[in-house]
């Protein structure tokens, strides 16, 4: 009578599903983050809908390429946020109270160095990508001091596994008003530069709550404190390293704004943000893994188990959605981004299972930071790989979208066989 098997029912499935969400990486008030994430997401694709139906093909072009030098700046924002986050880690196993004011002055000071940068190359941006205005390249200038304090701020909230109030700020800032402004200035006739100046606005609440949630670890003074300090190691090979994927990401995006005609551009980018759906899982998954990973150097027994739930789930979660976009390429470009881009939705399903490919390396690149394995930096070689291939060939959307499927496949295997092979020292 012991050995029955669990309870078939639909009250058995709940207790099951129950338990399995308070377990792993789902506990520790990490759902509530993801749950924000899917929010954001969801958000972050209306916003994508309707700056794409407002702007019309010759012009989102332009948006998505911007979006992509957004994707790029974030680079280094990330790889703070990491180390700040493995930093933060190890006060809390060695028990200390800690600040994180130090740091943050630093990245203010770093932020605002990076805006003048920005602002200084503008001019080359946009004539390389035919922007043809030094508006919208001065805002995303203007975004990078806010999202450099965010990032420590959240850094040290995450490395307490404090997920709800970074979900909130994410999730409102991010998510609603990005979404609510940029509806409201794309509609008052200010285009793309409307759109990148709601980002700015979100970008600023988001620091804003980030900063009232961690005011104690800012503002904490007693002489026993200990003041967080990021490893410069630890923050050159993050940013390599989430410089490679993010690159690989968007490359495809950036030579099609530059090789393509701008209608042409406008339409591969529609479609490459759709297909992106197909890495939502592990993008969601990553930040509040990598604590996990980080508190075990991605070789003990709680970070592998992790890691495998994380993967089981993205892979599963990222090819149902490459198979939909697959077999209804037409009807999913029409919902989420319009029918004037239905004509480039021949190629939705290649690039959904190259977002597969992409996803899956996303959670290796993490892996191999938490173990501080330069084999982080492998997606550098599919970029590499992406910029010739697509220089010597880009007769075609078809053509651009086949060789992103084929190097991200290659890429993805290239980084996990040493994943797969790892032994602790």
């Amino acid at each position: 009578m012991n050995d029955l098997p669990p309870d078939p029912t639909s009250t058995g499935v709940i207790s099951m599903l129950r338990n399995q969400l308070k377990s792993e990486i789902f506990g520790r008030g990490a759902l509530s983050f993801l749950v924000a994430f899917a929010g954001i997401s969801l958000s972050s694709f209306l916003f994508h809908v309707v700056v794409a139906r407002l702007l019309g093909p010759s012009h989102y072009g332009t948006m998505g390429a911007l979006l992509g030098i957004i994707s790029l700046l974030t680079v280094p924002i990330g790889a703070v946020q990491l180390a700040v986050t493995r930093a933060v880690i190890d006060a809390e196993t060695k028990e200390r109270h800690f600040s994180v004011t130090r740091v943050t002055r630093r990245a203010t000071a770093g932020g605002l160095a990076a805006m003048v940068a920005v602002a200084a190359v503008t001019p080359i941006v946009d004539n390389f990508l035919h922007i043809h205005s030094p508006v919208p390249m001065l805002l995303v200038a203007v975004w990078v001091p806010l999202a450099t304090v965010s990032s420590v701020v959240q850094g040290a909230l995450v490395g307490e596994y404090r997920f709800r109030p970074v979900a909130f700020a994410s999730f409102v800032g991010v998510g609603l008003v990005r979404l609510a402004l940029g509806v409201v200035l794309v509609e008052a006739g200010l285009g793309v530069s409307g759109a990148v100046a709601a980002t700015i606005f979100a970008q600023a609440f988001t620091m804003l709550s980030l900063l009232f949630s961690a005011r104690h670890e800012l503002f904490e003074h007693h002489r026993q404190v200990y003041v967080v300090r990021t490893q410069l190691s630890d923050t050159v090979l993050s940013i390599a390293a989430l410089a490679g994927y993010t690159s690989l990401i968007g490359i495809d995006t950036f030579l099609a704004n530059h090789y393509f005609v701008a209608t042409l551009a406008g339409n591969y980018a529609a479609v490459a943000v759709a297909a992106h759906i197909a890495f939502f899982v592990p993008a969601a998954l990553v930040t509040v893994l990598f604590p996990h990973l980080a508190d075990g150097q991605g070789a003990s027994e709680t970070s592998r188990k992790v890691f495998r739930q994380s993967l089981n789930i993205s892979v599963v979660m990222g090819l149902l959605a490459a198979g939909v976009m697959t077999l209804l390429p037409h009807l999913t470009v029409k919902v989420l981004v319009g029918g004037k881009y239905v004509s480039a939705a021949t190629v939705l399903g290649v690039l959904s299972f190259a977002s597969v490919a992409v996803g899956v390396l996303i959670l290796f690149v993490y892996l191999h930071l938490a173990r501080r394995s330069v084999f982080a930096l492998i997606p550098w070689v599919g970029v590499v790989l992406s910029v010739v291939a697509i220089s010597i060939d880009h007769r075609s959307m078809h053509a651009v979208a086949t060789i992103m499927l084929i190097i991200s496949v290659v890429t993805m295997v290239l980084i996990a066989v040493p994943a797969m092979r790892y032994s602790p020292e």
